[in-house]
């Protein structure tokens, strides 16, 4: 599989391709492609899968991957006006797509494979593509509906593009109510990591209404005011982000065995990203907040580490 930038353990890519059931020599070129998207755009996350998925679902979670990679490049960069004809070009040859089963573009021609075989209810992909349509236009959060809502129409699809591929159809509704509360979760903890990225770009997504609580303004927040008001806001954030991540440590009841440790390690990372912002306070308005080094990696040894017992003790 690829490896890096450009680099292929061939024999080991080419067992996960046949163990997911993809023998046709295009479509093994097309998920080629979307594993090189994926490990470019998002390295970390690219490690993780490779590491930790089984290689039966492991080529299907890479295409997921590849498609949000691919889509929210095609949503987000560069001027509106670039981006708008750009976006209905892409939503449209998703769609059509799904109904057709072809595709000229090789990520989106291994995500419409990944979508067939598995089953994947089409409405994520549908509800996804209207709320990314929204997002181009998107002027804030007034209050915590209007953020609820953009997690049941956005951050929840785009999850559960990847998740509901656990289970060919889809997972059931006490599964999906345990990926609300991640998607919820990783959201606000989104919205304090990525902070300042976004106001440089012109964009706020906590809602209005937690920062009229504290008294806080939006020039506060770009300019990187440490005010009590400042504190209170993220501190508030963080304690509802909390609340979701640890309600949604249910869904490794819920999780597949070839997908587990993947989730708990996501699982894990998040609560060590949300520590991070904890403890860097207001320095949010100023600086992002990564993940670190030693930790991640600490996480994804200890579960490859689990993951060849397991194997060994099932052997």
């Amino acid at each position: 599989m690829p490896e890096g930038k450009g680099r292929y353990d061939v024999p080991s890519w080419d067992r996960r391709l046949v163990a997911a059931g993809v023998r046709d020599r295009g479509l093994r070129a097309d998920y080629t492609t979307a594993a090189r998207v994926f490990a470019r755009r998002i390295l970390a996350h690219y490690a993780a899968v490779r590491l930790l998925v089984a290689p039966a679902l492991h080529p299907h979670v890479v295409a997921a991957y590849a498609f949000l990679a691919r889509t929210d490049d095609l949503a987000d960069q560069g001027p509106l006006q670039e981006r708008l004809p750009r976006w209905d070009s892409w939503a449209h040859q998703v769609t059509a797509g799904l109904e057709s089963g072809h595709a000229d573009d090789p990520v989106l021609r291994a995500f419409l494979h990944t979508v067939a075989v598995r089953r994947l209810p089409h409405h994520w992909v549908h509800t996804y593509l209207k709320a990314t349509t929204e997002e181009l236009h998107f002027t804030g959060h007034a209050t915590e509906a209007d953020f609820q809502r953009y997690v049941d129409n956005l951050a929840l699809p785009a999850l559960m593009l990847i998740e509901d591929l656990q289970y060919e159809g889809g997972g059931d509704e006490v599964f999906r109510s345990r990926c609300r509360s991640f998607a919820e979760g990783l959201q606000r903890l989104d919205f304090l990591t990525d902070l300042t990225d976004d106001l440089t770009e012109g964009r706020l997504y906590l809602p209005q209404e937690d920062l009229d609580r504290f008294g806080v303004t939006r020039a506060d927040l770009e300019q990187g005011q440490d005010t009590a008001g400042v504190a209170e806001l993220v501190a508030l954030t963080c304690r509802r982000s909390r609340k979701s991540l640890t309600d949604s440590r249910a869904l490794l009841d819920s999780t597949a065995p070839g997908f587990r440790p993947l989730q708990r390690a996501l699982l894990d990372l998040a609560e060590h990203q949300l520590s991070r912002v904890e403890g860097s306070g207001t320095s949010v308005t100023r600086q992002a907040v990564g993940y670190g080094i030693r930790v991640p990696l600490a996480v994804l040894f200890r579960e490859r580490r689990r993951l060849r017992a397991g194997t060994a003790a099932d052997a």
